[in-house]
């Protein structure tokens, strides 16, 4: 496993790199004392990074919110002094999270939990990888509902694919990812409404129409969505095609 360690201070970075020559199957490729050198040091593709959380400038918490979007992220396990902080780490779904002075044992566990394959890693580019809280789940097409910009983020909506008892709870997500980004993902299987709404057509219900604007109605969304001039013509073919209703 090639490991990268982050840590502003030089004596708990020689610690890690002891404690991991003495685990064995470990190759240290490179140390950083900051989140700048640690992001210049990420072109060494490290498979782990043992992330201390509190140092100077961008903290380790930021730096794991930003790495989980590349496209091969590597696994995370935080090393810090204060427990207090662990709240706040685990919203970056870590592998694992270490209290200083690490210990031999809890490294070792650590770095085991961190080599199992989650499921979005297993999956490949399959589906769409989305993190809530410390849960990890991967999404197909079938689980989108709704996609909408705001505030420069897309407020995601779907159903969760982990609920056997109750296969069509609604949930939610803040991405990173652009609505552009997930209309080529996922091809025709999502419906452009308007600059800053998709839909997934499946779960299309009707379209009302009301002082010359027109919205669509969703199975799983209470809020209506509207539908711009542009893309009305599409919707209304889908309408005609799946012989949805218009009121």
């Amino acid at each position: 496993m090639r490991v990268l360690i982050v840590d502003d201070e030089p004596l708990a970075r020689s610690r890690l790199r002891r404690l991991l020559d003495g685990l064995g199957g470990m190759e240290v490729v490179g140390e950083a004392g900051n989140g700048r050198e640690a992001d210049r040091l990420m072109s060494l593709e490290p498979d782990l990074v043992l992330l201390d959380i509190g140092m100077p400038g961008e903290d380790g918490i930021a730096l794991a919110r930003r790495w989980r979007d590349m496209e091969l992220p590597p696994a995370i396990v935080f090393t810090t002094a204060h427990a207090d902080r662990a709240l706040a780490a685990s919203e970056t779904a870590p592998a694992g999270y270490l209290l200083k002075p690490v210990e031999t044992e809890a490294l070792r566990a650590a770095v085991q939990r961190a080599a199992q394959p989650t499921r979005c890693q297993q999956a490949g580019r399959t589906g769409l990888c989305v993190r809530v809280g410390r849960e990890e789940l991967l999404l197909g097409a079938e689980h989108l509902i709704a996609a909408v910009a705001e505030d420069k983020a897309t407020h995601l909506y779907f159903l969760d694919p982990a609920s056997p008892t109750n296969p069509g709870q609604r949930r939610e997500a803040w991405l990173e990812t652009s609505l552009n980004e997930l209309e080529a993902q996922f091809g025709g299987r999502l419906l452009r409404l308007h600059r800053n709404s998709l839909i997934n057509p499946r779960y299309l219900l009707s379209v009302s129409h009301d002082q010359g604007q027109h919205h669509c109605h969703l199975h799983h969304l209470e809020q209506p969505l509207a539908i711009s001039r542009r893309a009305w013509r599409e919707v209304r073919d889908r309408i005609a095609r799946d012989h949805l209703e218009t009121r």
